[in-house]
Parts: structure tokens; C-alpha cells; sequence
């Protein structure tokens, strides 16, 4: 199924349900503006399971099939920098793509019987609040003992934490493999309506998309009262 697909089933079943209007009343641009809305929406409720059937990514089998396409793996190189602000701390730029974190491992330890060759073990990380996370930088009066190393994220860097007795032991080069959700093809690229992209999930999600998008169209056109506005923020959390 392309965007183009995507569109006019919308255009059909949202002439269906606006009684007030026809669907000419909303540009080409105003409808792929409503479902690039209602696509990070949709990808929110499924990730954070605030949705009908309360199940979050990875839960089941629905909920990892709704999303897979997007799940990614992707190495990133440890920085050669002076950004830390602790010396067990390390910096990594974070892929300009990712959408939701799901997990990673560092490449902190190194073998030499490993199936592959290659020599490596990776570790674990653990992603944690920032307010936990500042409690194990090293400092000239705290020397913490992390079991596994501790990742946080602040604007477009991952910044990790490990022990620094593992650390000394550490023959690997540090680098960070991540798996995340990435951005999805927009409907709106530089600009322009896309129409020709292919959809890069499930027919049941476009389904799901274009019902929900369907929602906050006639929401726009049909209503002016705040209250109203104010329950559609549940689908967007």
C-alpha cells in the first residue's frame, strides 16, 4: 500500500463521516499534515501501550508485528571528545533517525574463542533518569561500582557510564550497538506531499491510521469547543 493509497481511502471515509462538509475542505497538504499527526500518534500508543488493548511494544505478537519494520540496529562510534564531565563517562552522537530507544549493548570485554572470529563481547546498558544516572559519575569523593553499564540521553547524545574497575579490565572499543524505532517515512518530505512511497507497515495499521487521522480531521472541522480538543491529548500520550 503506498501514501497515495493511504490518502484516498481517507478521502472516502472521511467524506463519509464529516456531514457537515465534503472532503475538499482539507487541502492535500492540511490531509498529510493530519496523518504525519496521526502516524507519531499511533507509534506513541503502541509503543507506550496507552491504547484500547493496554499492551505495549513487545508484549505480544500484534504489538511487536505493528511496529517491526522500524525496529533498527545500528552501531555508533564512542567520541574522541572532552564532553564528558566524569572520567567514567563516554559520549556517542545519537542516530539522526532513532524515534524511541528499545535497548543496546557496549562492546566493553573481548574474547578470543567467539563463533564469529571477531572476538567481542558486548555488555549490556542499561537506560536510567537522569537523576539516578548522576549518582554514579566518578568524582574526586565517589568511585562507583556499576554492574552494568548506565546510559542516559540528553538532546542528540547518548552519554554512558561504566565502572571504572571494568573499565581498566576493558579491552574493547567501547562502541555502542542501539536498537531503537526509527523515524517513519513521512507523508509530508521537504515540503511536498509524498505520494509515491510505499507504507511501511501492516495493511491493519494504515487502517488504524487513517481511522485515527479521520478523528482529528473532523475534531479540526467540526468542533471549536476547548473541552473537546482536550480529550483528544489522551491519543497523542
Amino acid at each position: 500500500m503506498t501514501h497515495a493509497d493511504i490518502i484516498t481511502k481517507f478521502l472516502i471515509e472521511y467524506d463519509k463521516a464529516n456531514i457537515t462538509s465534503s472532503y475538499p475542505s482539507l487541502t492535500d497538504y492540511e490531509i498529510a499534515t493530519v496523518l504525519d499527526k496521526a502516524y507519531l500518534a499511533l507509534l506513541a500508543q503502541k509503543v507506550t501501550g496507552n491504547n484500547p488493548r493496554q499492551v505495549g511494544f513487545e508484549a505480544d505478537i500484534k504489538a511487536i508485528e505493528d511496529i517491526r519494520p522500524l525496529i533498527k540496529r545500528e552501531e555508533i562510534y564512542r567520541e574522541e571528545n572532552d564532553l564528558y564531565t566524569a572520567s567514567n563517562e563516554y559520549t556517542y552522537t545519537l542516530p539522526d533517525d532513532m524515534l524511541y530507544f528499545v535497548d543496546g549493548y557496549v562492546k566493553l570485554y573481548e574474547k578470543s574463542r567467539s563463533l564469529d572470529k571477531a572476538g567481542h563481547l558486548g555488555q549490556s546498558v542499561i537506560l536510567m533518569p537522569h537523576v539516578v544516572a548522576q549518582k554514579y559519575r566518578a568524582t574526586s569523593t565517589n568511585m562507583p561500582w556499576i554492574k552494568e553499564p548506565i546510559l542516559s540521553i540528553e538532546g542528540n547524545r547518548i552519554y554512558l557510564l561504566i565502572d571504572q574497575y571494568a573499565y581498566s579490565k576493558s579491552k574493547g572499543t567501547l562502541d555502542l550497538m542501539l536498537i531503537y524505532i526509527r523515524k517513519p517515512n513521512k507523508f509530508i518530505v521537504d515540503g511536498q506531499v509524498d505520494r509515491e512511497s510505499d507504507f511501511e507497515l501492516t495493511d491493519s495499521m494504515a487502517e488504524e491510521l487513517i481511522n485515527l487521522a479521520i478523528l482529528m480531521s473532523l475534531e479540526i472541522v467540526e468542533s471549536t469547543r476547548q473541552e473537546s480538543k482536550s480529550k483528544m491529548t489522551v491519543l497523542e500520550s
